[in-house]
């Protein structure tokens, strides 16, 4: 049964004049149904029409006074875009519970007749619930990230400075094969200097013990002997 529908049954146990339930029902000459004191009261106060009032030419007017008064009865709740997803699809009323048990919006017939025994709360605090729990994880899922990027930025600083490390031991490998290099070129060049001077003092020597011998010896053998 839709709300409408609903609405329309609801209203037929409805007396027009005071908007009620019928007490002590009667019944017109036009058909029509009031309550027995309200119809006799109305007729002692004001002068009988020549027609009925509940007639289809005015219809539509008292049409209007039933909706406006069954309004009145409406629960107002806030607005939604969905409005028929609000609705129990089996009793026309308002999904207001929340089952745990079976994980599903309820009605309060559908929570006496089905779900009695199950675990059921209002639905805002179930929303507030789940509300609280997402705002928990997307936190958890934030610091799982910043953690990442922690992490990542911790591997980026030790490939830097592993980078850095190789860097410098391929600097001073190379500067101390440099050093090696000169310091072998050094040593090579002393001793062939040493050689040198060595090979001239030997040279000097040898031509002073020949002008030694020049003194004492005579000219020609001299000559000769430096020959």
């Amino acid at each position: 049964m839709t709300a409408a529908n609903y609405l329309q049954s609801e209203d037929q146990f409805l007396c027009s004049i005071c908007l009620d339930v019928f007490t002590d029902p009667v019944t017109t000459s036009c058909g029509h149904n009031f309550c027995k004191n309200c119809i006799t009261e109305n007729w002692n106060t004001n002068d009988r029409p020549a027609w009925c009032v509940w007639s289809p030419t005015v219809r539509l007017t008292w049409s209007l006074i039933l909706a406006m008064s069954g309004l009145k009865r409406h629960q107002l709740i806030d607005p939604v875009e969905n409005l028929e997803g609000r609705i129990c699809t089996k009793h026309d009323k308002l999904l207001e519970l929340f089952c745990k048990t079976d994980q599903t919006c309820v009605c309060m017939l559908c929570n006496v007749l089905k779900h009695k025994m199950h675990d059921v709360v209002p639905l805002k605090e179930e929303y507030e619930g789940k509300k609280a729990e997402a705002e928990i994880q997307q936190m958890i899922q934030k610091r799982r990230l910043k953690i990442q990027e922690i992490k990542h930025s911790v591997d980026l600083s030790e490939e830097d400075a592993d980078r850095e490390i190789a860097e410098g031991v391929q600097v001073f490998t190379s500067l101390k094969v440099s050093v090696e290099r000169g310091l072998n070129e050094l040593i090579n060049m002393i001793i062939e200097k040493q050689k040198t001077t060595e090979k001239q003092a030997e040279l000097i020597n040898v031509c002073g013990f020949y002008r030694g011998l020049n003194r004492y010896c005579p000219h020609n053998v001299c000559h000769d002997a430096s020959n």
